[in-house]
């Protein structure tokens, strides 16, 4: 029998660097066993860290834009049947001095329910996306993001997660410190015998593109680092024209790519893949998993639900 296509759950993510918007379709076997399915992505251009990082507030003309962009975002959901939307903000929006009013403001004036996450909160997300993986203590998640890298290890006995203050637009932008890639090796140095670097984000897709035809190969710290210098020889417009990078990924991506190499130079014998999936996977299979494996479809009783509104209410 065909699986059954129950239900539509959308997920933005407010980033540093651009905003994500994705669609899932969650799907029913004959078993009651539950996935989900991407039907749309989204990605809006908004640099919320270029206000964050520089000006340590979101600017009124920032919040105006951001708050358009999403607006219509939601408005152009209606006709598509989707049942709940919700989402997260994060490193840019807890740098800022008014993050916390952005996000309200946002949600009072589009009736959504977009959470400011901690650190450590969009470290712990990681879980759900290492889960298809051994727990044999060999792999590492990083997520390296516009503003901040979280990295979250586990083995059979042990679970250990880390959100620091390095990013690719604060790389860029100079506002990175040495006291955070201090903490960042001292995490590392902590850990296992680590032979797979998992990384998270557009930046880590877009490098390993470059080096290997099949995106799903993995490469080495020697790929990685010979993949950087070239692209540090290459204007703006070249990296745009050669890779097809967005305007905003081409001015930071070596700026990412510098925190997987300082990873790779402590955990030298680990090779680099890229996860196909975010942080936004992450929360709606966790809604999933919480919603409808465990407590039957349209139970949305589990504190994921805070994360959600019902799309008849927008």
């Amino acid at each position: 029998m065909t699986p059954k296509k129950i239900d539509q759950i959308g997920c933005i993510d407010i980033g540093s660097n651009a905003i994500k918007y994705k669609q899932f379709r969650i799907i029913a076997d004959d078993n009651l066993s539950y996935s989900k399915e991407l039907e749309t992505y989204k990605r809006i251009p908004i640099r919320l860290g270029t206000d964050a990082f520089r000006k340590g507030k979101i600017r009124k003309k920032t919040i105006n834009k951001l708050t358009e962009s999403l607006k219509d975002l939601v408005s152009s959901l209606d006709s598509k049947k989707v049942k709940l939307i919700g989402g997260f903000a994060t490193s840019a929006m807890r740098s800022a001095s008014n993050g916390s009013e952005v996000c309200q403001h946002l949600n009072a004036k589009l009736n959504l329910n977009i959470h400011l996450l901690s650190g450590d909160q969009e470290a712990q997300l990681l879980n759900d996306l290492s889960n298809s993986f051994p727990a044999d203590g060999s792999y590492l998640f990083v997520d390296v993001g516009g503003g901040s890298t979280e990295l979250f290890y586990k083995n059979s006995s042990n679970v250990m997660f880390k959100s620091l203050n390095l990013g690719a637009v604060r790389i860029y932008l100079e506002k990175d410190h040495l006291s955070e890639w201090q903490d960042l090796e001292a995490f590392l140095a902590s850990l296992g015998h680590i032979k797979n670097i998992i990384g998270v984000g557009g930046n880590v897709r877009s490098l390993i593109s470059i080096i290997n035809d099949d995106i799903n190969n993995s490469v080495s710290k020697k790929s990685l680092n010979a993949c950087l210098l070239s692209l540090v020889k290459l204007s703006k417009k070249e990296k745009i024209e050669n890779y097809n990078f967005s305007s905003d990924r081409a001015d930071i991506i070596e700026s990412a790519g510098k925190i997987f190499l300082r990873i790779m130079d402590i955990l030298d014998k680990a090779s680099l893949r890229a996860a196909p999936w975010s942080i936004c996977d992450a929360l709606v299979q966790k809604y999933i998993n919480e919603n409808y494996a465990n407590s039957g479809v349209n139970d949305f009783s589990s504190s994921e639900k805070a994360y959600f509104t019902e799309i008849q209410n927008l």
